[in-house]
């Protein structure tokens, strides 16, 4: 009988220990949340307006080199080809949004909002773009495909 009243002491005392563990790590968890939301709301301006142009530049530059001889401003479209034009029908989400204007002089008007799901046309294209590099030396040729997308139809 001692051995299990001692078990169950020791269980206890194991069951509040890790429970109070397991508060103190939640509670340091939501301050880390916490904070780490803060520095987001603080850095990430600041990431848009320094970092992301830099970045947005450096890859377009890198966009026209030619893949052939590395050189930057190379790139030089001679045509495009649509390869594979549909019509698909797709269910999207619309939100309608309106005023409620009331009677009464000391009442407020009542914005509303109604979402609804509506089915439409959409085109999809997919267009075969061929680049030459400008060095007349070079001449490489070389194509990339790009696919859009447009709400509309194909009949005109």
């Amino acid at each position: 009988m001692k051995l299990i009243a001692d078990l169950f002491s020791h269980l206890f005392l194991y069951g509040l220990i890790t429970a109070v563990a397991v508060f103190v790590l939640f509670m340091i968890l939501g301050a880390l949340g916490f904070v780490g939301q803060f520095l987001f709301v603080i850095f990430y301006p600041l990431y848009g307006i320094t970092l992301k142009p830099v970045i947005w530049g450096i890859k377009s530059i890198f966009e026209t080199r030619c893949p052939k001889c590395k050189g930057f401003f190379k790139k030089k479209n001679v045509g495009f080809e649509v390869t594979d034009e549909q019509e698909v029908l797709r269910t999207i989400n619309r939100a309608d949004q309106g005023v409620l204007y009331s009677n009464d002089i000391f009442a407020l008007d009542q914005g509303i909002e109604i979402n609804r799901q509506e089915q439409v046309n959409f085109v999809e294209q997919d267009i075969t773009k061929t680049w030459e590099c400008k060095n007349p030396l070079c001449g490489h040729q070389w194509q990339t495909e790009e696919f859009t997308e447009w709400e509309g139809s194909l009949e005109k």
